[in-house]
């Protein structure tokens, strides 16, 4: 005869951990982003020597489009999906790249 052995379920013993909302999930992109790619630059920076990539037009268009995320977020506007959080962060590696093509910063996203 075989005792009886109690074998918890699954649940009991992982804890359980929720992912995050795409909105909490957009918001920690865009504060990586912002802490990684740097919007300050002046042009006359950008725009010296051979130009691999326009930085200046990829450092514009990514600028726009996380600070209209910001504004809709914080509107209360639009729930972002997980494509809308797959062509942000897609924007923000070209533009990272372009930058790093222009030796106008070093290291990875």
């Amino acid at each position: 005869m075989v005792p009886d052995v109690q074998i918890p379920a699954l649940s009991d013993s992982v804890p359980h951990v929720r992912k995050p909302s795409t909105e909490m999930a957009m918001r920690e992109l865009i504060r990586t982003i912002r802490s990684h790619i740097p919007f300050g630059l002046k042009e006359a920076d950008m725009c010296q020597g051979i130009c691999r990539g326009c930085s200046k037009k990829m450092l514009e268009m990514l600028d726009t489009e996380i600070s209209q995320w910001e504004v809709d977020l914080n509107n209360q506007r639009v729930r972002p999906t997980l494509a809308d959080l797959a062509f942000v962060e897609k924007l923000a590696r070209r533009t990272h790249k372009v930058l790093q093509r222009n030796n106008l910063i070093k290291g990875g996203l």
